[in-house]
């Protein structure tokens, strides 16, 4: 394991952190432990399901002393990235089962030297041709404004592409949950028409790469990759030495997965380290 990853892997995993804890308090569920250890549940009556994600250690006694209290029928084990958990039938994962790294504790100029040609290409042609405006703001200081384009974004894309996406609830959790080096970047036209949004979020000086959404004006603009861009330089500019791009298609679960090649060919122009999670767990009953 590199040193970069060893670095990544020492960090407090975001569905560890107390702001993911709030979001998952604010739809729904419980959390169990602290920050490190958190195991999240929602009770269904006499009984609960249960996720325990990303620990840097799973401790198997404390597991089994949570599955008999709170009467699980599902408990949903997802291992941090040095964690081998052996118990249990390997199922789907909840979280992305990859992750792919970006370093940014070398300059800026370094940075974009780093990406594939096509992609430097289309940073610096919009930013010279100037169609593009982003604006960065702070979750904390969002306007509503701000938010209901943000959530017009996401409601107009998973018409487009077909998909459920995330839930109205979910991004008004997180928007109000996590702290002021998270980022909502929009991206606007010359007529200051939204053409796409990236949120970001925070945390142990990890800036991850959350939500994405685009309008087809935004892509032949190459907003996508412009949001990036600003995204990568915000972070930096925030504290974070390391940007978690987030999922890319796993082979292990090509099923899953199936749709994610276009994704995962637009971030590989960024030249992440792409590393595995180690396979989720399900342990049923108590």
């Amino acid at each position: 394991m590199s040193d970069f990853i060893s670095k990544f892997a020492s960090r407090l995993d975001l569905h560890q952190s107390p702001y993911h804890a709030e979001v998952m308090r604010k739809i729904g569920w419980q959390v169990d432990g602290s920050p490190g250890s958190q195991i999240y549940y929602r009770p269904l009556g006499p009984i609960s399901v249960a996720k325990y994600q990303r620990a840097k250690i799973v401790d198997d006694d404390r597991l089994a002393y949570f599955r008999r209290t709170h009467k699980t029928l599902t408990t949903y084990i997802e291992p941090g990235i040095n964690t081998v958990y052996d118990k249990g039938v390997s199922v789907e994962p909840f979280a992305h089962s990859t992750t792919s790294l970006i370093n940014l504790s070398q300059s800026e100029k370094n940075l974009l030297g780093s990406f594939t040609q096509k992609t430097r290409y289309n940073i610096n042609h919009s930013l010279k041709a100037g169609k593009v405006s982003i604006s960065s703001t702070p979750l904390p200081k969002l306007s509503t404004e701000q938010k209901n384009t943000f959530f017009t974004l996401h409601s107009e894309w998973s018409k487009r592409k077909n998909v459920i996406g995330y839930s109205r609830e979910l991004l008004n959790a997180i928007i109000t949950s996590f702290a002021k080096d998270s980022t909502l970047h929009l991206a606007y036209n010359q007529q200051n028409n939204p053409l796409g949004a990236l949120l970001i979020l925070s945390c142990d000086s990890v800036s991850t790469y959350y939500a994405a959404f685009s309008t087809e004006e935004g892509y032949a603009l190459y907003a996508p990759t412009l949001l990036t861009w600003q995204a990568l330089i915000t972070a930096k500019d925030n504290g974070s030495d390391i940007f978690d791009f987030g999922g890319t298609y796993d082979p292990r679960y090509p099923k899953m997965y199936k749709k994610w090649q276009g994704f995962t060919k637009f971030k590989a122009g960024f030249n992440p380290t792409t590393i595995q999670y180690p396979p989720t767990k399900l342990r049923l009953f108590w």
